[in-house]
């Protein structure tokens, strides 16, 4: 996922147990970038019966700190997770072969 040359999001859903229920990607060769579809996401987890997910998604540029727009998207995700009692684990950002943990980074809240 690191070297891809379009951005995509992986959305891994889990369920009480933290097994995992299911997951999704989006985002193609033809998009120079994911935006975060909120509904279609909570839609996907309340399907699976998920507890919780986990994003990922690549940096193409190989620049793998997290954009301002990144960290806003994933707070705004965030409050809507917990307001529908969902968790919101981490949100994690691929370049290359580097990865930065938004959680870890303290950028999630």
């Amino acid at each position: 996922m690191g070297g891809l040359r379009h951005e995509v999001i992986l959305e891994v859903f889990y369920d009480a147990k933290g097994d995992l229920c299911g997951h999704r990607v989006s985002g193609g060769a033809g998009s120079s970038s994911v935006s975060a579809r909120y509904r279609h996401l909570f839609e996907h987890a309340f399907r699976m019966q998920a507890k919780g997910f986990v994003l990922v998604h690549n940096h193409p540029s190989g620049e793998v700190r997290p954009s301002s727009g990144d960290v806003q998207a994933t707070r705004a995700l965030a409050a809507v997770a917990r307001a529908m009692d969902l968790e919101f684990h981490d949100h994690l950002v691929i370049a290359g072969p580097a990865a930065v943990s938004m959680r870890r980074a303290g950028l999630m809240s």
